[in-house]
């Protein structure tokens, strides 16, 4: 890959400080309804909730522990974790791309992560009642 795409993709690097920040402000993440593209976060509807401290710690492992691709997924994902902060407002999302990946601001990174443990985070999300298979 060369030229405008490659200069519009950030590195993991790049992307793992961008999680360490807005992970670090995170008090609470919803999941929505539809991946990339499904319109405004505020407008979708909610599948599942996680408000407790160390679920909340848990979705964190699960959804930045891997190995960035340097590529995108070609779909538009299934569903969009959405982190918040003491606020309440939207810090940031990541889309679930089918059953291994979350592209976090795809738009802005366009780096997908391979989770390393997607069992695991399957489960995770069925246990919120969300079906993922």
């Amino acid at each position: 890959m060369s030229g405008p795409e490659r200069r519009n993709r950030a590195n993991g690097a790049e992307v793992r400080d961008w999680l360490d920040e807005v992970w670090g402000r995170t008090q609470a993440a919803v999941v929505l309804e539809g991946g990339d593209f499904a319109g405004p976060l505020a407008e979708r509807r909610i599948c599942g909730e996680v408000f407790d401290s160390e679920d909340v710690a848990e979705l964190r492992a699960l959804t930045t522990t891997g190995e960035f691709i340097d590529d995108i997924c070609r779909c538009h994902g299934s569903m969009t974790i959405a982190l918040l902060d003491t606020e309440g407002e939207f810090i940031g999302s990541g889309s679930v791309h089918g059953l291994t990946d979350v592209s976090w601001e795809r738009g802005r990174f366009r780096n997908n992560l391979e989770v390393a443990d997607p069992e695991r985070l399957i489960a995770f999300l069925e246990g919120l009642g969300i079906r993922m298979r």
